[in-house]
């Protein structure tokens, strides 16, 4: 043995053991890198220190070293079992403190790798739990599955801060300890959880230290399966209010295409009179938001920065009206409000007819108030060419999203020597939609679209800035609060008792600050983003004809809004003797009218302030929203 058998010797081995876990819990990757160099530099130095300990000073000096290696690398091999042959090394080298402090030192790195194999060859179940008992966590992300979903939001959290802890809760079949889940968990180092998601019933059922349970909580179900996702969520929310979980520590995002999963939520958390927040979204939701947050409508239109308004109107062109083509329009619609021009929508679809009638009868407030022209037409057709050729140099934007990579590449291809034959000076903006990871590699290498823009991809979409989102939703949460001051609301942070539609139009009202700053040739940056110019006072641009225009750019957004979800205009005559200028159960509200038309809706509900100066006072209110969310403004260069 390395050492005698003895309390100090086992307790210096039951600390190398913790050692050696706590290593493992925290440095994984680092050990499967650096394993095989460890060892091979650990086995050289045995040789080198064993062999000089084993030469004999009275023998042949040839025959001596030959003699002294050969024993050596025996010795040497003992190391990784956790044994040693000081015993037999010659007393002059035993004399010498600096050689038995290398050949200890040896031993111990022998012995640590030997440990951390074996810990290894006990699986990722076993160093996942290490991980959970000795991590220094703040915030724990918890995936019910594991997916390209779930992958692709673990490195784009991972970039946000190394107190953050990911755990994936799926099952291991038999013989998938080295299969591609493995492989891709030692990559990312999130921890697993080997149980069936589908059938968790409560979060403690993981068996998750109570130390992370009362930190702060953000639980994920992505899988395509909306049904379970659902159904977990259901379950799990219910076990935490029936557990008394602090609800301002727990949320929830639940990728589901129904509309009305929020509103479920909202009525059992009622029942318990609780206020867990369940968030949900749908890829072709989140895949319309990353297109206009990665390129902004307000960029691809000339803009009169002095008097806060657009010098032509907005042309949108779409390719496809299947789940991605639909969010596109929908956004395009209270994104591209502007005083100064008329938005317009050109739709193409082979299925046009039939999808018309479903546009229309779900969203009907659209027909009446916007230009959206649909032809029934592939891409390709006479019909299609036609549709494009007669706006091409009106159009602004060209969206497609086809729901098929390899047509929406071949269509990019036509669309773009169109629009180069046919359009001098500034070109619109083609936006493709790209799903697979290697359509973009491969269209990136071909060089074969150049001017066009890409969005879709899992890896930019399922992100923390769009998926979680935590800075809008801040900015959302403070312009409500500064909203509900105004009709002296109490309190006036109430967020965690809006109705998810609500919220969501706060957040849409927040995300378009963004294009007001535009308005203004300004930009919003973090205040510690290290910008060397001096931030502007922001307040100084919100008067006079600005402040104006950008009330009625507000006015028309939040009217776009509305109709892009389904709501429509209450004319005055048909609400009766109502208090109140919204009808939710029938979407209907008297505010959906042109700015002109406020003051009329001000008079009937003796609104005080009024409708108008409401949006002025949202407009008024930016600065203060943006201080509160760490952001300053700059002049854009």
């Amino acid at each position: 043995m390395l050492f005698p058998l003895s309390l100090m010797s086992l307790s210096v081995s039951l600390l190398v053991v913790i050692l050696c876990c706590f290593f493992m819990a925290k440095f994984r990757h680092i050990y499967d890198k650096i394993k095989i160099p460890l060892a091979i530099i650990t086995v050289i130095a045995g040789l080198i220190l064993y062999t000089i300990g084993y030469i004999p000073a009275d023998s042949d000096e040839r025959l001596g070293i030959i003699y002294a290696a050969f024993r050596a690398l025996f010795s040497t091999c003992r190391i990784f079992i956790l044994e040693s042959d000081f015993s037999d090394l010659n007393e002059t080298v035993l004399n010498n403190g600096f050689f038995v402090f290398s050949l200890s030192l040896v031993h111990v790195l022998g012995a640590m790798i030997t440990i951390m194999t074996i810990l290894s060859a006990f699986g990722i179940k076993f160093i996942s739990r290490l991980k959970l008992l000795f991590g220094n966590i703040r915030q724990t992300y918890i995936f019910l599955g594991f997916n390209d979903e779930a992958l692709n939001l673990i490195k784009s959290l991972k970039t946000g801060g190394k107190y953050r802890c990911f755990i994936v809760v799926e099952s291991l079949q038999d013989g998938e300890e080295d299969g591609d889940l493995l492989i891709k968990l030692r990559e990312d180092r999130f921890i697993l959880i080997d149980a069936v998601w589908q059938d968790l019933t409560g979060i403690k059922k993981l068996h998750i230290p109570k130390r992370l349970l009362n930190g702060e909580l953000h639980i994920f179900a992505l899988s395509n399966d909306e049904s379970k996702n659902t159904r977990v969520i259901l379950s799990l929310l219910k076990q935490a209010q029936k557990e008394g979980m602090n609800e301002d520590k727990i949320k929830f995002y639940l990728n589901t295409t129904d509309e009305y999963a929020e509103k479920y939520f909202e009525i059992v958390n009622k029942e318990k009179n609780t206020n867990f927040e369940v968030k949900t979204f749908s890829v072709p939701d989140i895949t319309a938001r990353q297109l206009f947050e990665a390129y902004p409508i307000h960029d691809y239109l000339p803009l009169d920065t002095e008097s806060a308004k657009a010098l032509s109107g907005f042309t949108i062109f779409i390719a496809g009206l299947g789940p991605v083509g639909m969010e596109v329009l929908r956004k395009s619609i209270y994104m591209g409000q502007f005083v100064g021009g008329d938005y317009r929508a050109i739709i193409t679809d082979e299925e046009m007819t039939k999808k018309r009638g479903f546009l229309f009868n779900k969203y009907p407030g659209l027909k009446d108030n916007y230009k959206i022209e649909t032809y029934e037409a592939i891409p390709g057709s006479e019909e299609f060419c036609q549709a494009l050729e007669n706006n091409i140099n009106t159009v602004n934007y060209i969206v497609i999203a086809l729901d098929n990579d390899k047509l929406n590449i071949e269509t990019a291809v036509e669309i773009q020597r169109l629009v180069n034959r046919s359009r001098t000076g500034k070109k619109p903006v083609i936006a493709v939609h790209i799903s697979k990871d290697e359509d973009y590699e491969h269209l990136e290498k071909s060089m074969m679209l150049p001017d066009v823009k890409f969005f879709g991809r899992y890896l930019d979409i399922f992100t923390e800035s769009i998926i979680i989102n935590e800075t809008m939703d801040s900015m959302a949460r403070k312009m409500n609060a500064l909203y509900n001051s105004l009709y002296n609301i109490e309190p006036a942070d109430n967020w965690r008792h809006l109705d998810a539609f609500t919220k969501e139009s706060n957040r849409s009202a927040a995300s378009n600050i963004a294009t007001k700053l535009r308005l203004l040739n300004l930009e919003m940056k973090g205040k510690n983003s290290n910008v060397k110019r001096k931030a502007v006072n922001l307040a100084e641009y919100l008067t006079g004809e600005r402040l104006e225009n950008l009330s009625k750019q507000e006015h028309l957004r939040w009217n776009a809004f509305h109709f892009a979800s389904g709501w429509v205009t209450w004319p005055l005559d048909q609400v009766g003797d109502t208090r109140k200028a919204k009808d939710t159960i029938n979407r209907r509200h008297a505010c959906l009218v042109s700015w002109e038309e406020l003051e009329d809706v001000t008079r009937r509900f003796n609104q005080t302030p009024s409708y108008q100066e409401l949006d002025r006072q949202q407009v008024k209110n930016i600065p203060v929203i943006l201080e509160h969310a760490g952001y300053e403004v700059y002049e854009r260069n």
